[in-house]
């Protein structure tokens, strides 16, 4: 079986085409992000530790505590 240098050249084309077509998809997904300002690498473990903390001093004296262990699943409760 013989590759003709028409078939070469054309999927060699063709593989250029979809090349060209990542780049730009590439392009075009950055370039929605520019103007946005970059959270800090750990701003939303910051904020979740400030709620539990916030949550927890507000919150100490009406929560009422069960000592033992969490209720069991019952045999036929399939969650």
């Amino acid at each position: 079986m013989r590759v003709s240098a028409m078939q070469t050249f054309l999927s060699v084309l063709v593989l250029l085409a979809l090349v060209a077509m990542g780049v730009l998809f590439i392009v075009r997904v950055n370039a929605q992000t520019v103007g946005r300002p970059t959270p800090h690498r750990y701003a939303h473990m910051k904020e979740s530790f400030q709620q539990r903390l916030h949550k927890h001093a507000h919150g100490a004296g009406t929560e009422t505590r069960t000592t033992g262990p969490p209720p069991s699943r019952e045999p036929g409760d399939d969650r």
